[in-house]
């Protein structure tokens, strides 16, 4: 008898049944069969993201089910994929809809929509594409007079081998490259495909960027030499590239470019983001900070540039909290409390299901206004060991004493990055033009309430800027610029990395912010 199992799979979109092996987890099982589930902490049952619900032929419940799922949950049948391994036949029910919800920022530049084309010339398009460790972001544009003909947006279902980009480049280095270049390619080629569909034109050209990781894993690269010291990339160079070289022969021949890096951790993300704002033409200094799974950031001006790359990990997107869940409808985005009464915000209005990173912000804000965090973070009893309630309706939400740990780890790394950058550059906050918040948390985030944590500085609280996609601005404007690659690998040879990791004034720093200002 063949060590296989049979595994019906029922999702929002109807039945399909693979085969896995016996020495499988069922989530591996899900992931090699292109069933994408989260796994925000890359299946070691530590983030309990990955739930399912067996339906027949249930799993014995493990130890790390039992901290996730009362005790009527496990009766129904819910079981971590990443700790379930079926030895029989079984059915389980995967819901995947929730993460395909994921609220995902495209460029906020005002360009104009595409309502219907000109039907007596051929119409020229180009597509630029922002792959973010979370999220893909994708906007298709007539050209030259450079209107948004559609937009695509989707989960990084790379999620599925964990939120961050350790947790990827791990994977990577483990077996799992062909299978992480698969799929990328193949969410890319669907972007491809829904953007074209029913348009009367050509694609001329397709603008990619990305961080350091994503690009690596994208092209194929090994990851061997990116997730240890010195961490030296393969290529961060401009990459010239065509729809067949990447995606095989079809119905498509256009060319492809990458944008250059700075670093391992640096990407080229930031570089169309500085492009974007024009950082080679500033006068005076600013900052641009993206607030993702890794914490990046600027500083400088046409003159001098210095950037670094921060471990914030995955809590600004909702990762490694209890409740925590992604910029998804239904994520609590807000709150509000006065005396006995919270008030919460979620995104789309509709019911809480969860409480995504910019909620999280504003619930540490204000149990530190209330009194029930002190400066060291610590919860008051009851809440140590209960948690505090923000909603307890369906799904109940709660913070955690852990939830406040997570978020003082991430605000503190954050914050030190940033003022070693400014001490290194010579420059003090009132020195600081403007500083830019990049991507959705930024759009979000209640910088106010953040500043009053400490994740930024008071002090520059009028000049901090939701600045949007400055990736996805800056690909997309890539496409009419013939300038945009040579301003670009200026901007990133120009660019000086600071290394954090072995920086005295970096970790002396980072101690100092562990606490609530």
């Amino acid at each position: 008898m063949l060590p296989s199992v049979q595994i019906t799979v029922m999702t929002e979109n109807g039945e399909i049944t693979v085969s896995g092996r016996k020495k499988d987890s069922l989530l591996t099982t899900l992931r090699e069969h292109d069933i994408f589930i989260p796994a925000v902490c890359a299946g070691r049952g530590v983030c309990g993201k990955c739930a399912v619900r067996f339906v027949e032929g249930v799993t014995p419940v493990t130890e790390k089910d039992k901290l996730f799922f009362t005790k009527e949950k496990l009766e129904e049948g819910y079981r971590l994929s990443c700790c379930a391994y079926p030895q029989h036949s079984c059915t389980v029910v995967v819901n995947e809809s929730v993460e395909n919800r994921f609220f995902v920022l495209t460029d906020d530049a005002d360009n104009g929509l595409e309502e219907s084309a000109p039907s007596d010339m051929e119409n020229n398009y180009g597509i630029a594409a922002d792959i973010g460790t979370t999220t893909i972001a994708m906007q298709m544009i007539r050209m030259p007079e450079m209107i948004t003909a559609g937009v695509y947006t989707d989960i990084n279902r790379q999620r599925a081998y964990g939120a961050d980009v350790i947790s990827r480049i791990e994977a990577s280095n483990t077996g799992k490259k062909e299978e992480l270049k698969n799929s990328i390619r193949r969410q890319l080629k669907e972007g491809i495909t829904s953007l074209t569909k029913d348009k009367d034109g050509v694609v001329k050209q397709m603008i990619i960027g990305g961080n350091t990781a994503m690009i690596h894993l994208l092209m194929g690269y090994s990851c061997e030499t990116l997730g240890v010291y010195p961490f030296t990339p393969v290529n961060i160079s401009a990459i010239h590239t065509s729809y067949g070289e990447m995606f095989g022969k079809g119905e498509y021949d256009f060319d492809i470019t990458i944008c250059p890096g700075i670093s391992a951790y640096v990407g080229g993300d930031i570089t169309a983001g500085l492009y974007a704002l024009d950082f080679d033409k500033m006068e005076r200094p600013c900052a641009l900070i993206d607030l993702g799974t890794n914490g990046e950031m600027a500083v400088g001006c046409r003159d001098k540039l210095l950037v670094t790359s921060t471990a914030a990990g995955p809590a600004f997107e909702g990762g490694n909290i209890v409740c925590g869940t992604g910029s998804i409808p239904g994520a609590v985005c807000g709150v509000d409390i006065t005396g006995d009464q919270v008030k919460l915000r979620t995104i789309g209005d509709e019911v809480p299901s969860g409480i995504c990173g910019t909620g999280v912000i504003e619930a540490v804000y204000e149990l530190k206004k209330s009194g029930i965090i002190d400066e060291t973070g610590l919860m008051e009893e009851p809440y140590f060991d209960e948690g505090f309630l923000l909603y307890g309706g369906g799904t109940e939400i709660r913070l955690y004493q852990k939830d406040i740990r997570e978020i003082q780890l991430a605000k503190s790394a954050v914050r030190a990055g940033f003022e070693t950058l400014l001490l290194r550059y010579g420059i003090t906050y009132n020195e600081i033009d403007r500083i830019y918040i990049a991507g959705g948390f930024g759009h979000q985030m209640n910088a106010a309430k953040a500043a009053d944590i400490g994740l930024l500085p008071k002090e520059c609280l009028d000049r901090i800027t939701a600045a949007g996609n400055t990736c996805l601005r800056g690909i997309t404007a890539y496409l009419s610029d013939d300038a945009a690659e040579l301003r670009m690998r200026d901007l990133a040879e120009k660019a000086e990395e600071v290394q954090l990791s072995n920086d005295r004034q970096f970790q002396e720093l980072y101690m100092e912010y562990m606490y609530f200002e």
